[in-house]
């Protein structure tokens, strides 16, 4: 099963020091990279569009049960 090119999975590959395992990372790393894209800049474009979607949605008042109101 290949090794899903992530921080971690590219910084233990670099911390091994074999060139082997660091170049086969890097080649599966740049192949990923050009079938998804750059997932940083679309992880943004999907914050933004979550904070809209917050901004737009109306402020739910919280209320007090009333079994938990005191007398």
């Amino acid at each position: 099963m290949p090794v899903v090119p992530y921080g971690v999975a590219i910084h233990n590959a670099a911390a091994t020091g074999n060139l082997k395992e660091m170049k086969a990372m890097l080649k599966v790393s740049e192949k990923w990279l050009a079938q998804h894209g750059n997932v940083s800049a679309a992880l943004e474009v999907l914050n933004l569009e979550i904070a809209k979607v917050e901004a737009a949605k109306p402020k739910k008042i919280k209320r007090k049960s009333k079994s938990k109101r005191k007398k």
